[in-house]
């Protein structure tokens, strides 16, 4: 630890002394196959989020990087697979498809002033991270939580966010108060980050999370109504003692919450991890909820480092339908342990009335029809993707080694369906493109049913994706975005189930443009973000990720936006303009609705003034009538449209 103008804390050192919590009950066994297995340290119930206000915790302008663990390299090798394929080289529509729809809402979520302001000083990097509910969206970065209200129009589509007073907070405000063993303490007074914030739309209920990283603990809290900024039920699980359990992703599934993680240090080399937590007995409130981990063995020196767990969206799937883990697997970089490049995949079975009968079981593997190389720059090589120089913008980090959060699965009928993405290497170049691929169950296991790489050809680098599929079949996918002549910025692009397989052909929409390069950040970028899809229409999509507005170290911006898929986005125009401001419809179909519209700027129901609405038929009394020029001039001569 130094200090000149500010303190940097630098959370991982290779011999970082470990503060162990007190362990459950715990039964280890050998990591082929046999479960360890325990229960909460810790639980007890929260007041309301809302009346948390914690002082800052650390010391005024502290500069903080979030630990991300890189494991032993193990000969990987960073060769050229060959000419790249399955590429998608354009950005714009592709003829005959539904265009990508323009934001419905897109607003500022939080930033690095926010940490300096609530927790103290600054963060790399945010891990953006949230979710949204019939009420609220919830946006959860490195290390503050914010809520925001949605409005909506009478077809549920959101019209405007408004944050809940009192946010932002700290992020272990959701810890505040908590107590009775060493690991509730450190989920009380840490504040380590790698959040997690998931609807689970099944239950109406809010699960949040974020490490004790140096005691191996997992802080959970679940909401014990369906308003975030309410009371919470909050355990303190030792999932990974005497260890860190770096870069935990949680997904929920009927049977359980599900989380994988990866413990370092690790004397035997084996450091990825699936996990089970209690779902029925967290929404019963149940002190005692158990969890079950399985920790997968390095073959022939080969680890699944970056494995998602499974998240549902829509509705749930057969009763007894297990946990599927996964990895996008290049055979070559990865290791030569399949024979081709594809998709890894294992299945997760939870007993916890006998958690000793619990199974993890690797299942076939899915190969790729044309492959695809993950390794950007080498092996956790964060000095890679380029931004302008100006200013002294520093080269950032694919995070390539890692299958991107989150691993969304849906039920349909006749299948199910796992949605994947991971950053790869997309010309051969190191240009960054997202590899995303959707696979298929009838019934009969697993299989490939589409896969492409998004990389436009216009030497822009595309990586930090997150991808989701809504009701209708629609796909949407988000990324960061970044050149030596573009700022690193926020877009996604889309698809329909009747388009074409293996494209995203609705065109790229920017939600905002970077004005300014990152520099001396350590490279850090991402880790993650999140596509999430709206539980009141199952329909529209919501994406948070990073990006800056000036140049400069320390100083990360965020954006929210949300949109409709194309499927949902069917619009035939009734009028010219948006003539009414409160019907709840796009009268013109240019994807904004009422006051979203600036058609609607000057009226008094969007905040504007002078303005008085007719309704259709009524006659014009005064220039002001009708919200539009149909009635300056004549008086009394015209009627509303």
């Amino acid at each position: 630890m130094h200090s000149k103008h500010a303190l940097r804390w630098i959370l991982w050192l290779p011999c970082l002394a470990l503060v162990v919590a007190a362990a459950p009950a715990w039964a280890a066994g050998p990591p082929a196959g046999t479960p360890a297995y325990g229960h909460a340290a810790a639980h007890d119930v929260s007041q309301p989020l809302r009346d948390v206000n914690l002082p800052a915790q650390f010391p005024q302008g502290f500069q903080l990087e979030v630990p991300l663990h890189v494991p032993p390299a193990q000969g990987r090798s960073n060769a050229p697979h060959g000419s790249p394929t399955g590429r998608q080289t354009d950005a714009t529509p592709i003829p005959g498809a539904a265009s990508t729809q323009q934001p419905l809402v897109n607003f500022a979520g939080m930033s690095d002033a926010d940490n300096s302001a609530i927790v103290g000083g600054r963060v790399v990097p945010p891990d953006t991270e949230g979710d949204v509910g019939p009420d609220h969206y919830v946006q959860w970065v490195n290390l503050v939580v914010a809520v925001y209200n949605i409005t909506r129009d009478v077809n549920g589509l959101p019209t405007g966010v408004t944050m809940a007073s009192g946010f932002p907070k700290a992020g272990n405000s959701f810890w505040a108060g908590f107590s009775g063993s060493t690991a509730a303490d450190a989920c009380r007074t840490t504040n380590n980050g790698d959040p997690i914030v998931l609807y689970d739309h099944l239950a109406h209920r809010w699960l949040v999370s974020q490490f004790a990283i140096n005691s191996g603990v997992q802080c959970l809290a679940l909401s014990q109504t369906s308003d975030p900024t309410g009371a919470y039920d909050r355990w303190a699980f030792t999932v990974s003692p005497g260890q860190q359990n770096d870069y935990p992703k949680i997904g929920m599934m009927p049977d359980a919450y599900y989380l994988s993680v990866r413990d370092f240090p690790s004397n035997d080399g084996d450091f990825a991890d699936a996990v089970a937590f209690d779902r029925q007995a967290m929404l019963a409130g149940s002190a005692s909820a158990g969890f079950i981990k399985f920790t997968m063995p390095c073959l022939t020196g080969n680890c699944p480092d970056g494995i998602q767990p499974p998240h549902l969206e829509g509705p749930a799937p057969a009763a007894g339908t297990p946990g599927i883990f996964s990895r996008a697997w290049d055979d070559d970089y990865d290791g030569p342990l399949t024979g081709s490049d594809g998709y890894r995949l294992w299945q997760f079975t939870p007993d916890f009335a006998n958690p000793g009968s619990s199974s993890f079981a690797e299942l076939p593997f899915v190969p790729s029809a044309d492959g695809f190389d993950d390794s950007v720059c080498g092996f956790f090589q964060r000095n890679c993707i380029p931004q302008p120089r100006r200013g002294g913008g520093e080269r950032l980090d694919p995070s390539d080694e890692l299958q991107m959060y989150r691993a969304q699965y849906r039920h349909f009928s006749g299948y199910d369906s796992l949605l994947i993405n991971t950053t790869v290497d997309s010309d051969g170049n190191d240009t960054a493109g997202v590899r995303w691929a959707e696979l298929r169950n009838s019934g009969s296991g697993w299989s490939l049913y589409q896969e492409g790489t998004y990389a436009p050809a216009d030497g822009e680098n595309r990586w930090m994706g997150s991808i989701a599929m809504n009701g209708q079949g629609d796909i949407a996918l988000g990324y960061s975005v970044s050149s030596t002549k573009t700022y690193p910025s926020v877009r996604y692009t889309t698809r329909m189930a009747s388009d074409p397989l293996g494209v995203l052909p609705g065109g790229e929409v920017e939600m905002i443009a970077g004005t300014g390069s990152q520099t001396s950040s350590s490279n850090r970028w991402g880790d993650y973000s999140t596509m999430s899809v709206d539980p009141v229409d199952d329909c529209t999509f919501w994406y948070t990720q990073e990006y800056y507005a000036t140049t400069g170290s320390f100083d990360f911006k965020t954006r929210i936006g949300a949109f409709q898929g194309p499927s949902c986005a069917t619009c035939t125009p009734t009028e010219p303009s948006e003539v009414s401001c409160t019907d709840g419809l796009d009268n013109d179909c240019d994807g904004a609705v009422d006051c979203a519209d600036s058609d609607c700027a000057a009226d008094p129901s969007c905040g504007g003034g002078g303005c008085t609405l007719g309704q259709p038929g009524d006659p014009c009394t005064s220039n002001a009538d009708c919200c539009s020029n149909s009635c300056k001039g004549k008086p009394g001569a015209k009627t509303c449209k």
